[in-house]
């Protein structure tokens, strides 16, 4: 059985084997979940990061740390860095694929090499003729032993606020544009249609999303509890069943000042690349 392919081939990418299966994996980074507010509430990002929303959230500076695919290999690693200032937001995604073996063609190790890929981002929000609208640039980088590339993608995203009573709804088109092409192998966008819902009751807000791609979707959803507006709990479930994977996930914050710390858990079964994945990530309102 084809358990889990998605990730699976992604995180073999750390092996460098080249060939297509692989190398199309190499944009799934523009999928990660960057932060652990996100990942605790089942990977539902659009409440959270739609750049329509800019104007309305606080400006802040994040950072988050996410060691990846423990449970297949070591060393693997990625870290996002996210400044919003009024209705902009810069972010940069890095992606570490750990120390790797380089060998000859007889298969003897002559050297290591670090393959790291990076997204880089610039996103604008505000109001266009009373509708909110946002969209994003990004840069692709991938840096995999002997062979560079760079890509560009965009999004376009609307947000929709008090739809029906409190209900707000995200949407959003993400990543198409021009992929990175290593030599004459042209890689794939995650190209994807994104509808996010969200709904604050008392002091509960309760999320859901629907991720379609071009072969396949994926959804998630979640609840927050909001205690006072200095600790949070959360928690949440995420399915991809094109590629058998689902997850539950938890999560928990503290807010002291003007600093925000979260944390997020996700709970599988052992076969799960993913079980046992921890991000950390902190906030600070600028």
């Amino acid at each position: 059985m084809k358990k889990n392919k998605f990730w699976i081939l992604f995180g073999l990418m750390i092996l460098l084997s080249l060939g297509s299966q692989l190398l199309a994996q190499a944009n799934r980074i523009l999928t990660l979940p960057p932060t652990a507010q996100v990942s605790s509430v089942g990977d539902v990002f659009l409440p959270f990061m739609n750049p329509a929303r800019n104007s309305l959230l606080k400006d802040n500076v994040g950072f988050s740390r996410v060691n990846w695919m423990q449970n297949i290999t070591d060393g693997m690693y990625y870290t996002h860095v996210s400044i919003k200032k009024q209705q902009f937001r810069f972010s940069m995604l890095a992606f570490n694929y750990g120390s790797q073996l380089e060998t000859n063609e007889s298969g003897i190790v002559v050297g290591d090499f670090t393959p790291t890929s990076s997204v880089w981002s610039m996103n604008w929000g505000g109001k266009v003729k009373n509708y909110n609208i946002g969209v994003t640039g990004k840069l692709i980088s991938h840096h995999l032993f002997s062979q560079k590339t760079l890509g560009t993608s965009f999004d376009i995203a609307t947000y929709l606020p008090k739809v029906y009573k409190d209900l707000d709804i995200d949407v959003q088109l993400s990543n198409f544009g021009f992929a990175p092409t290593f030599n004459d192998y042209k890689t794939e966008l995650p190209t994807s249609l994104n509808i996010g819902m969200s709904y604050p009751y008392k002091q509960w807000t309760f999320y859901e999303q629907y991720n379609v791609f071009k072969k396949f979707y994926t959804m998630g959803g979640g609840v927050m509890y909001n205690y006072n507006n200095t600790l949070f709990g959360r928690g949440g479930y995420y399915v991809d069943k094109t590629h058998e994977l689902q997850y539950l996930t938890f999560g928990a914050g503290m807010k002291y000042d003007k600093y925000l710390l979260n944390m997020s858990y996700i709970y599988g079964k052992e076969d799960n690349p993913l079980t046992n994945t921890i991000r950390l990530t902190i906030n600070l309102e600028i």
